[in-house]
Formats: structure tokens, sequence, C-alpha cells
């Protein structure tokens, strides 16, 4: 007997045919088998992968106030707010030398070996790690005697552009708030936030390494 369910009348064919039919019956229907099993399995990979292009961009929607900082930052001017240096150097010298900086804070000149990771800080950090930073392509944005607000400000800030700026305190400022990048100045007396970010924007990796993200 067969496992196969075929036509009642090919019993009365020849054994030898009925086994042809019945192999081409078997075959056949594997065939659809298969076909169905592989439209199946591309159905599945559809489906998540336009789940995944959805959820994708269910993530990354930027919400009304996101577009309305981007637009407002894309209106900032920078004309007139940044002064340029000259590079005074990129050798690396020990915790123990004393480096005398031509611009304050540095933007440029002698530094650590080891750059100062990116990130928020509540103490000041070295002026000679910050430089190596700042040669690897960030931003260091130095401030002092500001308000609890403003200072949150600058620490969201630093938050939002996590891979390539440095937020921290520094007494030694003439200014208020300080954002440098290589060769490069933005002093202000109030912690605006477009400007200092269409400055990130700008003058990110504009330097001799370009390791910022």
């Amino acid at each position: 007997m067969s496992d196969i369910d075929y036509p009642s009348e090919w019993n009365d064919l020849p054994k030898r045919e009925r086994k042809q039919k019945i192999k081409e019956l078997k075959r056949q229907k594997q065939k659809k088998a298969d076909f169905v099993k592989k439209a199946r399995n591309i159905g599945i990979v559809v489906v998540l992968f336009v789940a995944l292009i959805g959820g994708y961009k269910f993530m990354t929607q930027k919400s009304p106030q996101e577009l309305a900082f981007e637009q407002e930052v894309n209106e900032v001017s920078l004309e007139g707010k940044v002064e340029e240096f000259p590079i005074e150097g990129v050798e690396h010298v020990s915790a123990e030398t004393t480096v005398e900086y031509k611009t304050n804070p540095p933007t440029s000149g002698p530094h650590f070996a080891q750059a100062q990771n990116w990130g928020v800080y509540d103490k000041e950090i070295d002026d000679k790690a910050a430089v190596h930073a700042l040669e690897h392509g960030g931003i260091w944005i130095s401030y002092k005697d500001i308000s609890d607000d403003e200072k949150n400000i600058l620490e969201e800030i630093g938050r939002e552009n996590s891979g390539s700026a440095i937020v921290s305190p520094r007494g030694a400022n003439d200014v208020k708030i300080a954002v440098v990048s290589w060769g490069r100045m933005m002093k202000l007396d109030t912690a605006d936030k477009a400007p200092i970010q269409k400055y990130i924007d700008t003058y990110k990796n504009q330097s001799p390494e370009r390791l910022a993200r």
C-alpha cells in the first residue's frame, strides 16, 4: 500500500505504471511543500525586516523640540565669534613638565601621551590631557562662576555629544565659558546652547587626528 493518497482508478493500471504515477505525484507534492516552506520563510524575513525598519524609524524619530533646536542651530552664525590661533606644537610631555600655553584655555601645544576621555567632569582636568583630546578632534567646554542652570545646560550638551565633547570647570579661565577645539576658541558669557552646538558641528575633527564621533 502507498503512503500517499492517489485516484482510485489508478488501481486498475498495471503495477509498474501505477508506481510511476505515484512516484510522480509524490515528487509534485514535495515540490509544492518545498515552495510553500520557502515562501513562508521569505515572508517571515520580510515581516521581520519591515518590523525592524519600523522600529528603527520609531526609535530615531525626532521630537518637535529636537527638530526646532536643529533649525535653531542651522540658523546660528559663528561669524566674528570664533578666534583662530597658531598651532603651538604636538609633542608629548610628562606630567612633571610645565607648559606655558599662549591661549587661555590652551587650544594646542605640548600635551600628555594619554588624551582625556570624552565626558562631563565635576572637577578640573589637566590642561595637557585636554589638549590631546583637542588633537583627536574633540571639543573642550570649560567654565567658571556660572549658575547651576547654566552648568546643567553645558552638561546636557556634553551628554548629547558624548563621543566628541569634554565639559569641565576650570578656575584659570578669563571668561565664564570657553569652547575650544584644535587651534580655535569661542568665548561666551552665557550658556547659549545653539551656538555651542553649532561650534561642535562645525569644528569637530578639524584637527590632526580625527577620532571624535
